[in-house]
């Protein structure tokens, strides 16, 4: 047997590296800065229903225009809307009543779909459906009810005498 030693593992050369695989500042730069350029461009890029500000309050980089919400209370009318989905049995319980309410030409009406428009949810605050928002002609928020409600209480809440029939007309089913 020979009494050799084993040769011990090398795992470095000798020579030093060629530049092309030096770790170099310029091209660590070089991709930070384009790292950065393009998380930029991204941000930039971002869907416009983030939530700024207060509650049922959109921003002006938002555009009032993309929120139908906000293009109704430009009306300048008191205005009521309902936040609910078309497969809630209250929410379309409350449709009928909405209806008549939105012939009434002293107020505005809205319907939301909050299953289909879901950034509506975390926006105005949704926690129940149906809940009614309602709003003075200034478009500012004054109450909010959740569950279902009459017709002759929205337009309570609304500080809208409720209107006369003419005579011998009938009630309007939905006015319960």
């Amino acid at each position: 047997m020979s009494s050799r030693l084993p040769q011990p593992v090398v795992f470095s050369p000798a020579k030093p590296l060629a530049w092309w695989r030096r770790p170099s500042a310029v091209p660590v730069i070089v991709a930070g800065g384009f790292a950065v350029l393009l998380g930029l461009g991204m941000y930039g890029m971002r869907a416009p229903g983030a939530v700024s500000g207060a509650a049922g309050q959109v921003s002006p980089s938002q555009g009032a225009a993309t929120d139908a919400v906000q293009r109704i209370l430009l009306a300048g009318k008191p205005t009521v809307v309902e936040f609910g989905a078309n497969n809630c049995v209250s929410c379309r319980e409350m449709k009928p009543v909405l209806h008549t309410l939105a012939l009434d030409p002293r107020i505005a009406v809205a319907d939301v779909d909050i299953l289909k428009e879901r950034d509506y949810i975390s926006r105005y605050q949704i926690r129940l459906m149906p809940t009614q928002v309602f709003y003075n002609a200034k478009g500012e928020e004054t109450g909010r009810n959740l569950g279902k409600i009459s017709a002759e209480d929205i337009l309570a809440r609304l500080g809208v005498a409720p209107m006369n029939p003419a005579p011998g007309a009938p009630a309007p089913k939905a006015a319960l």
